[in-house]
């Protein structure tokens, strides 16, 4: 028996048994066998993309990353030393300026050097199996479904399948947290600060060091392997706190935080720094269309970092993020399916509109920041990037902001084939 197997199987039966017993689970207000069951799901979902991504699919970023995390791995044991500090040849080379660059940037290159250097340390357990590494990232990224179940079934009560099904089942959030990839990182680090910025918003003073320390770490680890999220989630939880603390309506407040962070980031175009941010939105998406070539790409405006050029955009930025790819678009399987779930999102949000639940609408403040981060990183999404795949991977952990609140908020009493059945 090779050693990897063994330790496999070491792995597994270790997880299980401690899974459970981790603080964090045990108040999620889960049962043992519920726990044991969304691990299980979680781990073969990762098997099975795995085993999608190493057969079928054409996207070889999941087997490149781990090619590479076996040359850091190589690294890591013939030379500890050089392994840890490598990095500073970037710096060297680039500096430590072009924050927001995707090339010649020491911070663009970052964050796939700590990818490969991550994967290089699993293999010290895995000998580079990508199964077992796979295995071992979803038990990691688990956490962060954790993290959005408990902060939905502490806002909505009583609806705990439906949490459930939407924390742990989007198909796309699903598919792409599973392999070694920066999305699930991203995805486990926004569920710990989304969580911690919750327990802010609800009950300030149940926090305390150990709060403040994982929202650092949390929102670290989102600026070094994707650092312009931090643009989106910063104005979206400030908005959320100017809603709790003003005494002015929501909606009102949501405004003018909105209109008020619209006119910094134009104002940031006088900079001649980083922080000139419609500049980095344009050679972001440049930057991405020189890597056209994918058989999933589309066309996309000429874009130049001024407000008349944004605003002219803004439309095909929407339409790229929220609505595409329609179901006749691509006759690739894949993206068929893709088109699918985006039918259903759709479907879902219509359900929404015209069963919701008559109790009068208490907007929650979290959910203000979730509507905010999520309609911040679609434009961000369609202003940048010109390709169906990716539009669909990096926007899939995001979708979660929205799917469960409506979902909660659906009455599905008004369909009569739900009349007698209670809701979830």
């Amino acid at each position: 028996m090779r050693i990897e197997y063994f330790l496999f199987t070491i792995y597994l039966l270790l997880s299980f048994w401690l899974i459970p017993k981790i603080s964090f689970i045990k108040h999620s207000n889960l049962t043992i066998p519920e726990t044991w069951i969304l691990f299980t799901f979680k781990i073969v979902s990762g098997i099975a993309a795995a085993f999608y991504f190493e057969t079928i699919s054409t996207n070889v970023d999941y087997l490149a990353n781990n090619a590479e995390g076996n040359i850091q791995y190589q690294l890591l044991v013939s030379n500890p030393k050089l392994f840890f500090t490598d990095f500073t040849i970037d710096i060297n080379t680039y500096g430590l300026g072009s924050v927001f660059e995707t090339k010649d940037s020491f911070w663009g290159y970052l964050r796939f050097n700590l990818l490969y250097k991550f994967i290089a340390i699993l293999n010290l357990i895995t000998q580079g199996n990508f199964y077992f590494n796979t295995i071992i990232f979803c038990s990691i990224v688990f956490f962060g479904h954790i993290a959005f179940y408990r902060i939905y079934s502490e806002i909505y009560k009583g609806c705990k399948l439906t949490i459930l099904f939407a924390s742990f089942c989007l198909p796309s959030l699903l598919m792409y947290t599973s392999c070694v990839h920066k999305d699930g990182i991203i995805f486990l680090s926004i569920g710990l600060v989304s969580y911690i910025f919750h327990r802010f918003l609800s009950s300030p003073r149940s926090l305390n060091i150990k709060y403040a320390l994982f929202f650092l770490l949390g929102m670290t680890t989102i600026f070094l392997f994707r650092n312009y999220v931090i643009i989106a989630i910063l104005p979206a939880m400030l908005t959320a706190m100017l809603c709790k603390v003003l005494r002015y309506k929501k909606r009102f407040v949501f405004l003018i935080s909105y209109s008020i962070f619209f006119l910094l980031f134009f104002l940031s175009g006088f900079s001649k720094s980083f922080l000139n941010l419609p500049a980095a939105v344009v050679q972001r998406r440049a930057d991405f269309a020189a890597l056209a070539g994918a058989n999933t790409d589309i066309p996309m405006n000429s874009l130049y970092p001024t407000l008349q050029s944004f605003i002219f955009n803004l439309p095909q930025a929407i339409n790229h993020s929220l609505f595409r790819p329609y179901l006749w678009e691509f006759s690739q399987l894949p993206v068929l399916l893709t088109a699918l779930e985006l039918l259903m999102y759709q479907l879902i949000l219509l359900t929404f509109i015209f069963f919701r639940k008559k109790q009068p609408i208490v907007i929650n403040d979290f959910n203000i920041f979730g509507f905010a981060f999520l309609f911040n990183m679609m434009l961000i999404i369609g202003y940048t990037i010109p390709n169906i795949g990716a539009i669909v991977r990096y926007r899939s952990i995001f979708w979660i902001y929205l799917i469960v609140p409506a979902l909660c908020n659906i009455d599905w009493r008004k369909w009569s084939p739900f009349q007698k059945i209670k809701p979830l």
